[in-house]
């Protein structure tokens, strides 16, 4: 379905939609019983299912707005099926109407990708950094980051990276020992002065799923203690957590390939081709 079609098909939808609202709100009656009525309103939730749900995505618009819609129109789909109350209605076309123009109708005309510009297929520069792993295969958190890029699913590809990155760092804690991540941790508790002072944790970790628990940041702060990264190279990871953050959470903070790219830069150049990196070096 083109981007013109959708755009036809979003139109008439919100047409629709205003036409619902008015009559809901016009009638006096408590319930809804009248079955002309209950199926107007099955109709236009059937509309949004059958016509733009399953294409929106595709297209730019967030999976959490195309949920949020999904689930008012299958409510009003529910409450179609039998006498329900209008206010029930009411309540879920407010939830549609109050932003349904500027989140569906105008995206589509103005800022809306055609399925084939949002597949991000990598340039130059990002397979010269995938020429530099050895073996992509290493951990499926790569694979699948990867995959999801490719397919423009940009926020997905960026917690994948992270989680790939994160990975290596716990597996070469693991062949190093936990006992010397637990020793720099206390170290680290203890100064009192220079960079490390106002870190008060100390960890006394016996396995990986134990290590699985600690968060990530806190993570970062004893690598750079066990001077496996400086401090420069953890700010710049700090910027890739963030950034996974930002991706695994909703608000409206975009994630462009720019931002991708630059996290799996750092990653790749950081983490997963630093010798100190290595884990098949114990």
């Amino acid at each position: 379905m083109t981007i013109q079609e959708l755009t036809q098909n979003a139109k008439s939808l919100w047409n629709d939609i205003k036409a619902a609202k008015a009559l809901l709100k016009k009638a006096d009656s408590i319930n809804v019983n009248s079955k002309e009525e209950r199926q107007a309103y099955a109709e236009l939730a059937s509309k949004w299912f059958e016509l733009l749900s399953k294409n929106l995505i595709s297209c730019g618009i967030s999976k959490e707005i195309v949920d949020k819609y999904n689930q008012a129109f299958r409510e009003i789909l529910k409450l179609s099926d039998k006498a329900s109350r209008r206010a029930s209605y009411i309540k879920q076309i407010d939830c549609v109407s109050i932003d349904f123009n500027d989140n569906v109708v105008i995206f589509l005309q103005t800022d809306a990708m055609s399925p084939e510009e949002n597949h991000y297929e990598f340039n130059d520069d990002v397979q010269a950094l995938l020429e530099k792993i050895s073996d992509t295969d290493e951990n499926e958190y790569l694979k699948e980051a990867l995959g999801c890029w490719e397919s423009g699913y940009l926020k997905a590809a960026t917690v994948l990276l992270w989680c790939a990155g994160i990975d290596r760092i716990h597996k070469v804690i693991e062949n190093k020992g936990f006992d010397i991540f637990n020793a720099t941790s206390t170290q680290m508790k203890l100064q009192t002065t220079g960079r490390f002072k106002r870190f008060a944790k100390e960890y006394n970790i016996h396995s990986l799923s134990e290590l699985r628990m600690v968060f990530d940041s806190d993570v970062l702060w004893v690598i750079e203690g066990m001077q496996l990264i400086d401090s420069n190279e953890r700010t710049r990871l700090v910027g890739c957590y963030d950034m996974r953050c930002h991706s695994g959470h909703p608000g409206d903070a975009p994630i462009t390939k720019y931002n991708v790219i630059s996290c799996f830069s750092d990653i790749v150049e950081i983490v997963l081709t630093n010798p100190k990196f290595s884990i098949t070096d114990s």
